[in-house]
């Protein structure tokens, strides 16, 4: 248990703030619904609808201002007029007759007479298999029937519901009702009959997956798509038209008709849809026409539960958070956006496909709650992570500082004492020349070891300059060659005490801008290196050349040589061949070091090639300018 409790006071709660405060917006999230936003995703789904039908099984007959011009009435019209209109469409035995608008009770004999032959016309076309119903409204006072002498003909409930208490409430038609109080819609209706004549099963109510049930309207819903949605396929005729017979023969044959008003004047003749939104302009019989053309081929919509979308967030969630908080920003960034568009692409494919609805505004809401949740605390995480890393780089760059005046410090402090030991045992030795052997060995081992310690030393100060980029190139234009014979000068007596021998191969090279110190330690140093390892009585070769771009300079030996491991690593700073004579040889390991910056210094380049046995080659290149 203490364990525990120490585990738990141990506990770093601060990288789980990111998915705390996650968890609490998500929380919060889903206790919203943004039906406005989601609208705007339903509808544009709708307008990107490529099931687009053409139809020419409908056919909308409109009354309107043009047909009251044209007949010299007003709406509605008389039974006669209504009777001349039925007789043209019922000539060619169209499959369906919907009716909408208002019939009135007749007002004089003749009008009764009309309305007696219209009822006993459509009687027969309906005894002939015809089928016809008239569309009913309903308003405050309830149902609006149709005259008493048509009511046996048949008539059916016509509802354009909109929008306006649920949903965006924006007053737009997005689902139709299927059944209200017990009783099919006329869409309903006629999509079922249609169904029926044309061998399709009808419909069942209780069996469509996109149907749902409102207690407090006692009606049943269905979301439903615009199939006639651009109408330019859509058969839309005056009134007047079909009354002149300006139509040809035949031409209702086997369609839907539906007949009905139309008046631009009327507001209550039009409503909004998804494509027009801003104000009404689909006539609400174009709409009933959607709706019933919809039904017939059952192009519903099915809305995904919302319980689903939610599910969805939080898994989106959980991932995405996961995401961002290990990979780079930018490729958390990408990611993201292929979420958000891979989430509107999977929901229109399957609206498209299959009819399914799916509630993504939660969806990318999550997406855009968790970036922008998680991508501040990773800022904050970096930035506490770079600031710890400055921190450090400013102590180290101190502490290197400490460290180079220290080394530079002690390094000039123990030239001056190493200077005056090499003095004091050099005068002793001349004094004491003829003297006793062990004395002279002894003074003699002084100098050689100050020397060695001084040479150290200098090394040691380089470094430093080295490191803290304190040298600079005195230029000089400069016969390579000439430093190469003044070094091989300086190093004969060296080479000649262990009987080894150089031997210089020099082409005519013209000046170029060198620091002649510098490119005098260079040959120098690899000069001696040959020297001190190469073995006794071996031979030193030197050859220059040049082209248009360098300068070559090769310093070569054919004595023992090295291992591919050793050229790898011969640069490398305190780094000494390891090998059975070398142990015995003194060194800083930071000779070859010097030389390679001091070439680069130039601009130059620097290469070893060597192997065991058939010795070392250097190859130097300085640019020629």
């Amino acid at each position: 248990m203490k364990n525990f409790f120490k585990y738990f006071k141990d506990l770093d709660f601060t990288k789980y703030y990111p998915a705390l405060f996650t968890v609490v917006f998500l929380s919060v999230l889903f206790q919203y619904k943004f039906q406005s936003i989601e609208a705007i995703f339903y509808d544009l789904r709708l307008k990107l609808d490529m099931t687009l039908v053409h139809d020419d099984n409908i056919v909308l007959i409109k009354i309107d201002e043009e047909s009251d011009e044209f007949l010299g009435e007003s709406y509605p019209y008389t039974y006669t007029t209504y009777l001349k209109l039925f007789r043209k469409v019922l000539k060619d035995k169209p499959a369906i007759i919907n009716f909408f608008g208002d019939l009135s009770a007749p007002l004089n004999e003749r009008e009764a007479a009309s309305l007696q032959l219209l009822h006993d016309e459509i009687k027969a076309y309906m005894k002939q298999g015809g089928l016809y119903r008239y569309a009913t409204e309903l308003d405050s006072w309830g149902e609006r029937l149709p005259p008493q002498e048509l009511r046996d003909l048949g008539y059916s409930p016509a509802v354009v519901n909109i929008d306006s208490k649920l949903f965006a409430k924006d007053d737009v038609v997005r689902r139709m009702v299927l059944n209200i109080s017990g009783e099919e819609t006329l869409d309903f209706w006629t999509a079922n009959e249609w169904r029926i004549i044309n061998n399709k099963e009808p419909l069942v109510l209780n069996k469509l997956k996109s149907a749902y049930y409102m207690p407090e309207a006692d009606a049943s819903f269905s979301l439903f798509r615009y199939p006639l949605r651009s109408l330019e396929y859509l058969e839309k005729l005056p009134v007047h038209r079909v009354v002149v017979g300006n139509i040809p023969s035949g031409y209702f044959n086997g369609k839907v008709v539906l007949i009905g008003p139309s008046y631009i004047s009327n507001l209550r003749h039009y409503a909004k849809t998804p494509f027009d939104k801003d104000q009404k302009r689909t006539s609400k019989l174009e709409i009933h026409a959607n709706m019933t053309k919809a039904l017939m081929e059952n192009q519903l919509i099915y809305s995904i539960p919302l319980w689903v979308t939610k599910l969805l967030s939080m898994l989106i969630g959980v991932v995405l958070s996961i995401v961002i908080s290990r990979i780079q920003p930018a490729k958390g960034l990408l990611i993201t956006f292929g979420i958000i568009v891979g989430t509107v692409l999977f929901s229109y494919l399957i609206f498209l496909l299959f009819g399914l609805w799916l509630y993504i505004t939660h969806i990318l809401l999550t997406v855009f709650v968790v970036y922008y949740i998680w991508v501040p605390f990773r800022a904050i995480g970096e930035y506490q992570r770079r600031y710890k890393i400055q921190e450090e780089t400013k102590l180290l760059k101190r502490v290197e500082n400490l460290k180079q005046n220290f080394i530079s410090l002690m390094s000039h402090d123990l030239k001056t004492p190493v200077a005056k030991i090499a003095g004091v045992a050099d005068n002793m030795l001349q004094r004491n020349r003829g003297g006793e052997t062990y004395m002279h060995d002894g003074l003699k081992t002084i100098i050689d070891s100050t020397k060695e310690l001084n040479n150290f030393i200098t090394s040691i100060l380089d470094l430093t300059k080295v490191e803290s980029r304190n040298i600079s190139l005195n230029l000089q234009s400069k016969d390579i060659n000439k430093i190469i014979e003044d070094c091989v000068n300086s190093l004969t007596y060296l080479a000649r005490s262990k009987e080894m021998t150089i031997e210089t191969e020099l082409g005519p090279l013209f000046p170029i801008e060198v620091d002649v110190s510098l490119v005098n330690r260079i040959i120098s140093n690899i000069v001696e290196n040959s020297i001190k390892y190469a073995g006794e009585g071996k031979e030193i070769n030197i050859k220059t050349w040049d082209d248009d771009t360098w300068v070559y300079i090769e310093i070569s030996d054919n004595g023992v040589g090295m291992g591919q491991d050793d050229v790898d690593n011969i640069f490398e700073k305190f780094y000494r061949v390891k090998n059975d004579a070398s142990h015995i040889i003194k060194g800083s390991g930071l000779g070859l070091y010097l030389v390679k910056y001091f070439v680069e210094l130039h601009g130059g380049e620097i290469s070893v090639t060597s192997s065991p046995g058939e010795g070392t080659s250097f190859l130097i290149k300085f640019l020629n300018k």
